[in-house]
């Protein structure tokens, strides 16, 4: 492959400790709630590994659930558990000892079809896609980009500057762990948020990069998005 974050050995981290409280699926892990008669997780990992057939993921509630359906899957496949839900920053921490230099980090809730555009000598990136629906920045996070790059992101915007919305999709390399380290929890979930680590690598001077996604997203939350996200993997994906 061509492009520089991709022509390296690549592990893929799936941060799958939640349940499915807000989908009304409280007795399951949420990666294990079916959309379209499969798992969660068995969506993304069919669509992830493209890039990589090496995983490691981040479990919690009944993790015995996912790890026994994991390990079925055509993939070398570690597990980290997850004890205590306090963001995904430090969800991410939890791996610092099992990813090397560069690595893809995929939000278990978050569904895509379609294909990636990896700038050329890209080093770190985040998952970006246009979308006509303002709901989806505003559920998600924006993105603004200058000169080829993110030069700024907020999380959940009130208020929107243009139709780029923020995936739950990472490619990054192990200098944000000590940004994760750097970043305060934040004031409203007293939390670690991964937006608020993005931000301080970019006002850092950190060259992070959009990757845009050429096809459909989801970030799956209440009972209605499992309907929305079964009809999108029905549907050949919209090219934009």
């Amino acid at each position: 492959m061509p492009d520089d974050f991709l022509s390296r050995p690549l592990k893929c981290v799936v941060l799958c400790a939640g349940r499915g409280t807000r989908l009304a699926r409280p007795e399951y892990p949420k990666s294990m709630v079916e959309v379209a008669g499969r798992p969660l997780v068995d969506h993304l990992v069919q669509f992830w590994n493209q890039y990589t057939r090496d995983f490691i993921f981040v479990v919690g509630y009944q993790k015995e659930r996912i790890i026994s359906f994991v390990e079925k899957a055509p993939i070398r496949a570690a597990f980290v558990e997850q004890k205590e839900l306090r963001g995904i920053g430090y969800a991410l921490s939890l791996v610092e000892n099992l990813v090397a230099e560069k690595f893809i980090v995929v939000l278990g809730d978050c569904l895509c079809r379609g294909v990636f555009d990896f700038p050329a000598g890209m080093e770190q990136g985040v998952g970006v896609w246009r979308t006509a629906n303002p709901a989806d920045i505003q559920r998600s996070y924006s993105i603004e980009v200058k000169g080829g790059l993110v030069s700024r992101v907020v999380e959940k915007p009130k208020d929107l500057v243009n139709d780029l919305c923020g995936l739950g999709f990472y490619f990054l390399d192990r200098k944000v762990f000590e940004y994760i380290r750097r970043t305060p929890p934040s004031p409203l979930r007293n939390e670690v948020e991964i937006t608020d680590v993005i931000e301080n690598m970019i006002r850092s001077g950190e060259p992070v990069s959009p990757v845009f996604l050429a096809g459909n997203y989801i970030n799956i939350t209440y009972p209605d998005d499992l309907e929305r996200a079964a009809a999108f993997l029905r549907t050949p994906p919209a090219h934009r």
